[in-house]
């Protein structure tokens, strides 16, 4: 994990040519995470059921993340709870 922008309260799980999906801390339930473009939209990504919480993008604008978190959707999980004790 690193952190995004050396800022403690945003770990970067993962970085895409366009976007990265990151968690925020302190941050609400249920434990998801955040992709966020390269021109600042974002979407939420809910860990259990993948689903999308966006007013901006769409599932085939962050297909490529989507793919990621369904891959590594238990370590995307243990780094919520982690920065969400």
């Amino acid at each position: 994990m690193q952190l995004l922008h050396n800022n403690p309260t945003m770990p970067l799980l993962h970085r895409l040519p366009n976007m990265t999906i990151r968690v925020n801390a302190p941050d609400h339930l249920p434990p998801h995470v955040h992709v966020v473009m390269a021109d600042r939209r974002d979407a939420l990504v809910d860990l259990a059921t993948l689903a999308i919480t966006s007013r901006t993008l769409r599932a085939s604008d962050i297909a490529d993340a989507l793919i990621w978190i369904a891959a590594n959707s238990a370590y995307c999980a243990k780094v919520f709870k982690e920065c969400n004790p």
